[in-house]
């Protein structure tokens, strides 16, 4: 149901594990294939996922008026329901930071809308066919090209951080959408080193 839309699941970690495992070939494959003992149907699942979840069992754990009632056990319970797998799917995380009355937003939803959209122009007007979050390996090569300050800073990320060959994909093309939003040819340090910032580790 959700082909050519989003997925949301809010409250991630409380979803079963046979779920979220589940997710991970539609995730990868765009498509999910259901097996019985006669047949194998296969489905067509190309999908934003978005999941929600809370920094801890309470939700206090970031929250600066109030106070965590969480053990460090149960933190660690709760974040270690999510596999290492499953979260390599993931192109972005983002951590929320509360808001006051008095933060004002960087951008307005309109200016936004016009960044994005000047994005995909960009990206258009380079010969690239699919959104950057759907290239394939041959399109990475072709179409995420960095700087050779870019290049030497991925190389001490993969081998600090242990990237997987999955997740190097992933900071790429993420770094390919951060430098499409600065109209720049080129992927430089700066976008790749923002790239790496919302990777799960």
């Amino acid at each position: 149901m959700a082909h050519k839309g989003i997925l949301f699941f809010d409250e991630l970690p409380h979803f079963s594990k046979g779920v979220l495992e589940a997710l991970r070939e539609p995730m990868q494959d765009n498509k999910i294939r259901i097996s019985r003992v006669n047949s194998k149907v296969e489905y067509p699942a190309d999908f934003l996922f978005i999941g929600a979840m809370n920094p801890c069992p309470c939700g206090n754990l970031l929250n600066q008026a109030k106070e965590c009632r969480c053990s460090e056990l149960e933190i660690q319970r709760y974040k270690n329901r999510l596999s290492d797998p499953f979260l390599d799917r993931i192109d972005m995380s983002v951590v929320m930071q509360n808001v006051s009355a008095n933060d004002k937003a960087s951008y307005t939803s309109k200016e936004l809308h016009k960044m994005v959209v000047e994005s995909h122009i960009f990206a258009k007007n380079r010969g690239q066919k699919s959104f950057n979050a759907k290239l394939n390996d041959s399109e990475i090569e072709k179409f995420c090209v960095m700087n050779n300050e870019a290049k030497n800073t991925l190389d001490v990320a993969i081998e600090r951080f242990d990237l997987s060959f999955r997740s190097i994909k992933k900071v790429q093309k993420v770094g390919r959408t951060i430098a499409d939003l600065e109209a720049s040819e080129l992927i430089e340090k700066k976008h790749l080193l923002e790239a790496l910032s919302y990777r799960k580790r």
